[in-house]
């Protein structure tokens, strides 16, 4: 069973230092929280006993794990063009694509049908911004275009059955108050 990642602690900082002191044999928690406060360390000293807990147990000390992203960051990161990334996504986005290869390969046929998308000369996306003073009727790349009116579909479309008629014994509110009564 997975253990949900740890919450970064004030502590974090000052592991290493812990782990060094218990290798070189101090043990004692309230000994080891003084050295701490002596370095800085605002927290507890039952953080410190709770941070050398595994340690007496034989076992190395729980470090802060990152979460694994959510679906909608995911996808963000791998719909985002690569130029637009911080280091951080760009960092996040290679351990993800490199611990998973069926995201690999989404990643990959979403670079490239946005390379096909863009080498096809269409102009670019148009902002709010940008179509205020644009007209509907304009042609111009970077301004809207005016799309085809809905009814020239129409005859494409099956017609549907007719609409129901309300049945005149539905509509005769009297049975209802003689039965309430």
């Amino acid at each position: 069973m997975r253990r949900p990642p740890r919450k970064p602690s004030t502590l974090d900082p000052y592991l290493n230092y812990l782990q060094q002191r218990w290798d070189e044999g101090e043990h004692s928690a309230k000994i080891l929280h003084q050295e701490l406060q002596t370095k800085g360390y605002p927290g507890h000293y039952q953080r410190v006993k709770m941070a050398v807990a595994p340690l007496r147990r034989g076992l190395p000390l729980d470090t802060p794990r990152e979460r694994a992203p959510s679906l909608r960051e995911a996808s963000r990161w791998i719909i985002t063009a690569p130029g637009r990334h911080t280091p951080h996504t760009s960092q996040c986005l290679r351990r993800l694509l490199d611990h998973c290869p069926e995201l690999q390969r989404t990643h990959h046929l979403v670079r490239q049908f946005a390379t096909m998308l863009s080498s096809r000369g269409l102009p670019p996306a148009t902002t709010p911004a940008s179509t205020k003073a644009a007209s509907p009727m304009s042609n111009q790349p970077g301004q809207l275009l005016r799309l085809a009116p809905a009814r020239s579909m129409a005859p494409r479309t099956r017609p549907g059955p007719p609409p129901c008629e309300p049945l005149a014994a539905d509509l005769d509110d009297s049975k209802f108050a003689e039965e309430s009564n």
